[in-house]
């Protein structure tokens, strides 16, 4: 999302990382902290759901990419696939 539709800004203002509630709890998060997730490759700060309609498997978190100012990308690899130029997500580690 660019911000341009208000409708959608409205029902989500900032991005949100999802997490299934027995991961959050094991880590002494809860519900609505501001929390920081990286990889090898990079760090994002964010704020922690873990009430909403997405509710990962234990052990996965889940987070969307639409937010301009908190870009999930920091995280993923830039290398692409050479025939169709998608992420290489298989990679990822």
């Amino acid at each position: 999302m660019t911000r341009r539709v208000q409708e959608l800004h409205r029902s989500f203002p900032n991005n949100l990382v999802w997490m299934h509630p027995l991961d959050a709890e094991a880590r002494g998060l809860r519900h609505g902290d501001k929390i920081k997730i990286s990889s090898r490759r990079g760090e994002m700060v964010s704020y922690l759901d873990t009430r909403g309609r997405n509710k990962p498997p234990r052990g996965l978190v889940y987070t969307t990419f639409f937010d301009a100012g908190q870009l999930a990308n920091v995280l993923t690899l830039d290398a692409t696939d050479p025939i169709s130029k998608e992420t290489d997500f298989k990679n990822v580690q």
